[in-house]
């Protein structure tokens, strides 16, 4: 992918065009998919995906999550 999670260099950023090869190719393949899925990508973070019919937009969730 280019760079690791939660990197905030701006190599991070989805479509930046110093990212190439395989790399690109997955951060597409990514995108693409969870697009699919009903997300949209953050373009600042190419991890980072929100689902686009969110059902608790304004809610925020504070609970431990655990195997």
């Amino acid at each position: 992918m280019a760079t690791g999670y939660d990197c905030f260099d701006t190599l991070s950023h989805t479509d930046d065009p110093r990212v190439t090869g395989q790399a690109r190719e997955n951060r597409q393949l990514l995108k693409a998919a969870m697009a699919r899925a009903g997300f949209r990508n953050l373009p600042e973070e190419w991890w980072h995906f929100t689902l686009n019919d969110e059902p608790f937009p304004d809610t925020y969730f504070d609970f431990p999550v655990g195997r």
